[in-house]
This record gives structure tokens, sequence and C-alpha cells, in this order.
């Protein structure tokens, strides 16, 4: 091709383009040619683009290679977007298209327009460091007589609405370009992002997609990148792009796809393979006739309604399930004069069983006595609640809760006077009133006894026929009803009408296992209330994500070979299980990790602070005196500290590292005895110990962040525990 020479495609000249052009020599990258558009575009004058390095000037990182590629090319090209930034300049996200042999065999012509800047960008919900970008992308949309583009607008329009629907209040939903939609998910890391992406695209398939509609067939996909410190906004926004076009040009099963390093790589050959059997000089026999868009008829998209399993209202009492071998058992012992365990895990109903007992055996209702073991500061203090109880029983149903916290010694002398009959430390010696005796137990007896928190006294002493309360994980036909009834009574409280829970919502809380049973499920009801200002909760809300489909379709699990279910059930005592205090410990180092992998700083020291009060209230059903006295505080304080714990409410309740630490700090709180060491200072040494550990690569007045108290209170704090 001569130099005088113009292809045939090109049908302007650079100098009367309203687009950037230039052209680049591909032996030395040197830009042989510009015009004024190219340089505006670039900040700079023609003058000093004209002979620079195409590199140098547009700093163009990983689309040099485009320029090299596009040079082995026959036709135009069309360009994969890529970022341009020239030294000096803001960022700038360009498209285009390359014209291979311009003028000369080694020159390529690129025709350029800007796509997005860093500043538009600013503007619409653009990641912060720690944040990750999703964008949706629907695409296998058949266009015909039926469907065209204004359809699809409509389309990405209803698609927008249902993400907003789902979507937490902090994050940020994008208008829809194209057929694309950009999601930015606040404070999440790519596995917490995958988990939200999947509850987005459930939800918009069953919205969207429904069998017999134009779209039935259409594919949702979502590319998620995460920004990091050393990537910026508008090239984590490129790399989820990028990552949703792979999901799309590919057949992977998983609609969800990370960015990879490789993703620019593979679009630079999709871009020089795309025409296929056409990427040659081809001659068709003949050209194709479109039909007339003018008579076409269109197909509206109608948003459907929220697919909201309606909550099921007015149950009264107890929630009655699988539970009722318990409560036949505890209808047929309240007939018997021997002494009951209950056993089962925290939140499964123990006490409801133990009113069974008592109702059944013909006791008033104010004759059933709770005796929270937990409650004891001291030995004394347990010795002289227990004896005066004993002394006035008579007719009465005494319910000891956690007798295995109590000092060994008051667990002994129990013992000895349920297991004789008689009174301790009565002279003359007396036979104890006639009353049911009743003890609420966490684990099996001998499970407490081989931990040494159960003397072996006690246990024989409440081990003739003991009911043993199954979890939730085993009640799954109760899990459904527990949680409408618990909505509605939540929504009582805050006066709204709640409709109940999508289907994506109802089968993550049939598949999780609960392990705080009944209470668990009363706190995620809650919190997600609290996030929340729909009249119906969805996965997103609840935190919960297990046995999602992203296609939307209901959730299989494969089932196990039947040896594995028997091994497994054969060896399940054994397997060792952590106390909530061990499981704490570990949350606790999880979210510091977590905080540190997604360069943030948050102050993980006050939350704590404030989860603890909040669920010593719980505990204490808001009563501030018994609150402080467990925190080892002032009831001042907590009146004092109220208001700032309420102010940080949203920004523990957004943080999707805090909630695991959170559920664990409040099932310890309901559980744990009276210690004579302050929760709180319990609770921060550990975080202490875990800042420390990690944080090494932190300045201290990050890592005093963190603890949320000031560089030299930190120190303070570091010097107190070295000395420890």
């Amino acid at each position: 091709m001569s130099g005088t020479d113009t292809p045939r495609y090109l049908l302007s000249s650079p100098e009367s383009s309203p687009e950037a052009f230039l052209a680049v020599e591909v032996a030395t990258g040197i830009v042989v040619d510009c015009n004024e558009a190219a340089a505006a575009l670039l900040g700079s004058s023609r003058l000093e683009v004209s002979g620079a390095s195409w590199v140098g000037v547009a700093a163009a990182g990983d689309a040099a290679s485009l320029v090299t590629h596009a040079a082995s090319a026959t036709n135009p090209l069309p360009l994969p977007a890529f970022i341009v930034a020239p030294p000096g300049g803001r960022e700038l996200l360009v498209s285009g298209i390359a014209f291979p042999h311009y003028q000369q065999a080694d020159v390529v012509g690129l025709l350029l327009w800007p796509l997005l800047d860093a500043e538009q960008l600013s503007l619409s919900g653009a990641p912060a460091i720690s944040d990750t970008l999703a964008v949706l992308g629907v695409d296998q949309l058949c266009y015909d007589e039926h469907w065209g583009a204004s359809d699809t607008a409509r389309l990405m329009a209803d698609i927008q609405a249902s993400l907003l629907e789902i979507v937490r209040s902090a994050d940020y939903v994008g208008a829809p370009a194209a057929n694309a939609i950009l999601i930015t998910l606040r404070d999440v890391d790519m596995e917490g992002a995958r988990d939200i992406c999947r509850a987005l695209l459930s939800h918009v398939h069953r919205q969207h997609t429904r069998p017999g509609t134009p779209t039935a067939k259409a594919r949702i996909c979502v590319g998620v990148a995460h920004r990091t410190a050393d990537a910026t906004a508008l090239a984590t926004l490129l790399a989820a792009h990028n990552a949703l076009q792979q999901a799309q040009f590919g057949d992977a099963k998983d609609p969800i796809r990370a960015a990879n390093e490789d993703d620019y790589k593979l679009l630079i050959g999709r871009m020089m393979n795309n025409a296929g059997i056409f990427s040659e000089p081809f001659a068709p026999a003949a050209a194709a006739q479109h039909p007339d868009r003018s008579t076409a008829t269109t197909t509206v998209s109608r948003k459907a309604a929220p697919p909201v399993a309606p909550i099921e209202k007015d149950i009264e009492g107890y929630v009655v399930d699988n539970m009722e071998g318990a409560v036949d058992q505890a209808i047929f012992l309240a007939r018997l004069d021997i002494p009951v365990a209950i056993i089962g895990p925290a939140g499964t109903g123990k006490m409801y069983v133990a009113k069974i007992i008592h109702d059944e055996s013909g006791g008033a209702t104010d004759m059933l006595i709770p005796i929270d073991c937990r409650e004891f500061r001291s030995r004394n203090a347990a010795n002289a609640r227990i004896t005066r109880e004993l002394t006035r029983g008579e007719g009465k149903s005494l319910v000891f809760k956690s007798p295995h916290l109590m000092n060994a010694e008051v667990q002994l002398k129990l013992a000895r006077q349920i297991s004789s009959r008689t009174l301790a430390d009565v002279s003359p010696p007396r036979y104890l009133p006639r009353m049911k005796l009743i003890a609420l137990f966490p684990d099996k007896l001998e499970v407490l006894v081989r931990r040494g928190e159960l003397t072996l006294p006690l246990a024989s002493a409440f081990a003739g026929y003991p009911i043993h309360v199954p979890p939730i994980k085993d009640r799954k036909q109760a899990v459904l009803r527990w949680a409408h009834k618990i909505l509605g009574q939540e929504g009582v409280l805050r006066d709204r009408d709640m409709k109940g829970f999508t289907p994506d919502a109802e089968q993550a809380m049939l598949l999780y296992d609960w392990p705080g049973n009944i209470s668990e499920m009363r706190q995620c009801i809650h919190d997600a209330l609290e996030k929340t200002d729909k009249d119906w909760l969805t996965p997103v809300d609840l935190g919960l994500f297990t046995g999602i489909n992203p296609d939307g379709l209901p959730y299989h699990s494969e089932p196990r070979p039947f040896l594995a279910t028997v091994q497994t059930d054969e060896h399940e005592d054994e397997n060792y299980t952590p106390s909530a205090l061990e499981s704490l410990h570990v949350a606790l180092g999880e979210a510091v990790h977590s905080l540190l992998a997604l360069n943030m700083i948050k102050p993980l020291g006050v939350w704590i602070e404030d989860e603890l009060v909040q669920a010593a209230l719980d505990r204490y059903r808001g009563d501030q005196r018994r609150a402080a006295d467990f925190l080892h505080t002032k009831p001042r304080n907590i009146s004092r500290w109220l208001p700032r714990i309420e102010l940080r409410e949203n920004d523990r309740n957004g943080s999707a590292l805090w909630q695991k630490p959170r559920r664990l700090l409040r099932e310890w709180v309901r559980e744990t005895s009276q210690s004579e060491e302050s929760p709180m200072l319990l609770m921060t040494d550990k975080l202490l110990a875990h800042v420390m550990e990690q944080g090494g690569a932190l300045g201290v007045a990050a890592r005093a962040s963190i603890m949320g108290v000031s560089t030299p209170t930190y120190l303070k704090r570091v010097r107190e525990a070295a000395q420890g």
C-alpha cells in the first residue's frame, strides 16, 4: 500500500473527523499523525503528541498491545474499552476502532471516542477502597419483530427497580446503560460480593425470565471486581466490565465471574477473531433484507409482583414441631416425683418444656420459679438463694437454668440435698418440701462432666430420665413458622405490616443451621428489619445465602452416599464443639483479618462495647441496673452511652465482616455467667491480641483506630498486656 493510498474503510480524513484520530507506527510505537480532537482527548497539543511515544502520551498499559495485534489484521477492528491516563491528566475510559495498514503497512490508525472519565464516575457511586463493583448484564435476548432496543430499555429499567428492592441501603445501583447496570457493594470482599450477587441474580431471574415470556431465555450475568489500594475506581470498573464480558462470551455454568488479570488479553484475542469466517474479505451472494421496524409490534416488559411467600399470621403460643417427642416425654414425667434434666442447645425452648412439666403436674402459674444460675456472683450468694427456694418450695417447680455454671461446692451441696431429700444446714434435719426439681443444660450431662463444668453427683441427681430438645436445624418444618411468628411480632413492635420473606430468603433460612437456634433467628430478623424499610425480607437483609441458585431455580442438594451418612452419624458425638467464647475469639480474629485484607479501618473496639451493652440490655429485658451490674459499670453510664450506640447502629449493621462476631457476642452474653472480670475488658483484650498479632504492618495510629481509642491509650493497653 503506498503512502498516498487511503483505505477504502476510512470515509473522511482525520483532519475533518470530529472524533479523535491518530496513527501509530507499529515497530517504534511512535505517533506519526494526530488530529486536534486526539490531542484534546490526551490533554495535550497536537505538536506534543505527534512524534511522541503512544504509551508515553496515553500511559495505555495493557492497551499498548492493541496496536501490535491490530497490525496483523486485514479489516477494521472494534476495540475493547481501555483506559488512557495522560501524564498530568485524569483517567479516561475510551473505545474505538483500529484501522490496520493505515496509509502504509506498518502503521495502525486509531479512531477513539470517550466513554467515561474519573470525575463522571465519582458522581455515580464510585467505589471507595474496600468496596466491590458488580456489573450486571443481560444478553441472549431475541431481537425480532416482537422485541427491539426499546423493549430492552424497559426490561433494564424494571431490573434496576428489582435490584433496588433487594440491595442494602448503603449500596448503590446505577441507571441502566444499554443492557448493563453498575452496582456498588460497600465494604464487601469478593466472597461476600459473590453471595450477594447470587441473591441478586436469583431475585431478578424469578421476576424477569419467567417461562412463556419473551425474556424466558435471556441470560443475566455479573462481573465482579474488588477495589484495592493500588487500583483506581475507573480501573476497577473496567475490570468488572471485562469480567462480565468473559462471563457472557464464555459458556461457563457460573454466571458470576471475578475479574482476572488475563481478561484483557482474552478480549484482545476475541477482537482479533470477532468476525469469524468474515475476518478476511468476503463477497456475499446477496444482502439480507431487514424487516420494517415501523410495522413491528413490541412487547412491554411488565415488572412482576415481588415473589413473596405470605406471612403466616396469628400463630399463638409455642410453635409445635418434631419437638413433640420432648413434649410427650415431659407430660409423662410430670406425673413422677423425680428430678428432670432438660437438655438442648441455647434457644431451643427448654424453658417451654419445663413449663409443660409444671402445668401438667397441677402447679399454679405463679409457682414456677426460675433460678438463673448464671447470675450468681459468689458461692455464698448461690447457697443463700438455693436454700431459700428449697425451704419455701412446697408445691412449686424450681427450674435451675445452667446449674453447671455454679461453683463446684455449690453443685455438690445441691446434689446432696436432692439425693438425700433433706435440707442442708437445718437442725433437726427436715425433708425437702414436695416440689418439682428441673434443671436446664446446654449439652449432654456426660459432655459437661468431661469438660469439668458439671460435678458428677449433680449430674447423677438429674440423670434418671433426661429430656432432649433437638436444635432447630433438626426441626426444619418449624423453621418457617418460627420465622413468620417472629417477623409478625417484630413488625408489631415497629408498627409495620410485614408481608413475609422472598422464596430465596425462605430457602436460605431452611438450609442454615441456626447455631443459636430460635434466639439467633429472632436476632437475625430483628437486625434485618433495622436495615430495611421494605415490607418483606430478602437474603441480603438477613445476611443468609445458603442454597441460593443464581438462576432462580429451586435448590436441590446432592444426596450423600448412605455409608458416608452412617459414618458421619457414628462419629458425630466425638467431634469437638467449641464454646461460644472460643468461637467468638476466632470470629474476632477473622474480622481483623478481613479488615486488613480490605485495607479498611473500622473501630471494632467501639463496636464490641456497643454490642455488649445492647446484648446485656436484651438479657435483662431493658433493666439498665442489672445490665450495668453484668458489665461492671454504672447505670448512668449506659444511659449516657445509648444515644451514640444508636448512631453507630447503621455502620455495624452494614458491615459484612461484623455480622458473625456480633451474633457470637450476643450468644456469649446470653449464656455466660456473672464474672469477676469486666466483659468489656475481656473482649477488648481479645481484640487487642488479634490486632497486635496481625496488624504489624500498620502504623500505631491505625491500630489505635481499630481499637477505637487514642494512640496514647492504645500504647498504654499494649504495655499492660505485655506486663500481664
